[in-house]
């Protein structure tokens, strides 16, 4: 009998040691600081991370490819498959990279049991991109693009813009977040459950606005977040997954303008994601708060169409911006910035500028730099690690690595058909004996730019890579 009860005892407080090293230190993902528990009125973290971004891209744009017509040399046939109208191609063009050096401090202070108020103040130390021509990948039987190849800056001129393009070096403030966290159940409270975090962010367009002719940072949007995750320790790992949705809304004085009529988008799309891993806990000391840990996370988001920001906006920016005024063919005694020639006869199919057939004010304006992107996925993998190196004190870092889906940066459509007559018609086009069609300025998306929307001539982005690697410290009181 007396076995028996010191074998319970023994099981007792192993349970019981089980259960403390698992309410220690939850995941990173679930964790929330809080206040007025008990002994301990008051918490707060800082932090500061460094981060630095690698992006790389290929460019292509569409081309019409023609089979050989009848009793031509068909050795010199590019796509003998295609049929007589021809094969649309997508074309590499470009090289695009981007570095980025940032740094974020963070500040998270409890108001309550198990709710925070988390805040971050990204600042962007550098931001430097360049876009040269594609070379042969690597692939000694490609042929390297040059001016003599190029549809986007052609040897005979009318480019579309300058290659390598003039695009400023970037930094300063960014757009602050501001977000709530809250766990209605957290495992340090209830050894039976896991965490579960409730998250209510709201990130402020605080940083001066992208244009093409400054070095700002700031997106000009207002973005609600909404988001949960779960976590559940066990003696060695803790798993967990985490959800999130972003709603942007263009702020007044950001690029995203609502032109009316036919204006398919007027900003950013929707995204949505998640991350999902786990760490791995091989010491954890709840006595002295020492910890080590190793993070393991996949995830992906999706981001749907919406007019943003893309790889080529100071390139087609650039293109418009600083150029002195000249006549404007469609509007005697009237000037305008031209972005492809010095004169009147501009090459007008590679000439970026708004829908000519509009009646915005922007009609037949150089554009903003701005483009309509394609829906498409990013997905994530992660690689971190942190040592608590005592209550008071963290040390962390990661790896990640991103990879964008093949998507277009310019995919506006031009407008809509609102008479059915089955085409949105230019402004020279009348109605037929029937009174049906004809050119009506309402059907027209005010922001669609014939020179990289238009079917044949639009841009995409394949083989995106995103290589991050960032390091922060923590003070914790």
């Amino acid at each position: 009998m007396r076995e028996i009860m010191r074998a319970s005892t023994l099981m007792s407080v192993g349970a019981g040691l089980l259960l403390t090293l698992g309410a220690a230190h939850g995941a990173e993902i679930t964790d929330v600081i809080d206040a007025a528990d008990g002994d301990d009125p008051f918490d707060m973290r800082i932090e500061v991370e460094y981060r630095r971004s690698l992006r790389r891209a290929k460019i292509t744009r569409e081309f019409n490819c023609q089979p050989s017509a009848p009793g031509r040399d068909h050795e010199a046939d590019t796509c003998p498959g295609a049929p007589p109208v021809g094969e649309l191609l997508h074309v590499k063009e470009l090289r695009y990279e981007r570095i980025t050096h940032e740094v974020l401090p963070t500040v998270r202070v409890g108001l309550w049991h198990d709710l925070e108020l988390k805040v971050e103040i990204p600042i962007v130390a550098t931001d430097t991109q360049s876009i040269r021509f594609a070379g042969d990948g690597g692939n000694p039987d490609s042929i390297p693009i040059t001016a003599a190849e190029s549809s986007i800056a052609p040897e005979n001129g009318g480019n579309l813009f300058d290659v390598p393009p003039d695009m400023p070096d970037r930094g300063g403030l960014g757009d602050m977040l501001f977000m709530l966290r809250f766990s209605p159940f957290a495992q340090e409270r209830d050894d039976l459950r896991g965490d579960w975090t409730l998250e209510l962010g709201y990130r402020a367009p605080t940083g001066t606005v992208m244009k093409a002719n400054n070095e700002a940072v700031g997106r000009g949007v207002h973005e609600l977040i909404v988001a949960t995750a779960l976590s559940r320790r066990f003696q060695y790992a803790d798993p967990y997954g985490r959800f999130e949705a972003v709603f942007p809304f263009a702020s007044q004085n950001a690029l995203f303008k609502d032109y009316g009529d036919s204006q398919q988008h007027v900003g950013p799309g929707t995204r949505a994601g998640f991350m999902a891993g786990a760490e791995l806990v091989p010491y954890d000391d709840p006595n002295s708060g020492v910890k080590f840990f190793i993070d393991i996370g996949l995830g992906a988001e999706y981001q749907a169409e919406g007019r943003d920001y893309s790889e080529l906006f100071d390139a087609l920016g650039s293109a418009t911006a600083g150029r002195d005024p000249v006549p404007d063919p469609s509007n005697p005694g009237e000037t305008i910035t031209d972005p492809c020639a010095s004169g009147v006869d501009y090459d007008v199919s590679n000439c970026p500028r708004f829908n000519p057939d509009s009646r915005s004010p922007i009609a037949g304006q150089p554009t903003d730099g701005l483009t309509t992107v394609e829906e498409h996925i990013t997905w994530k993998t992660r690689l971190g690690a942190g040592l608590y190196l005592s209550r008071y004190a963290k040390l962390s870092g990661y790896l990640a690595l991103e990879h964008d889906t093949e998507h277009y940066l310019s995919h506006a459509d031009v407008g809509r058909d609102l008479d059915n007559s089955g085409l949105v018609e230019a402004d020279d086009t009348l109605a037929n004996e029937d009174g049906i069609g004809g050119y009506d300025p309402a059907e027209h998306n005010p922001v669609y730019v014939p020179a990289i929307d238009a079917v044949g001539r639009r841009i995409r982005v394949e083989e995106t890579t995103n290589f991050q690697v960032g390091a922060s410290l923590s003070i914790i009181f």
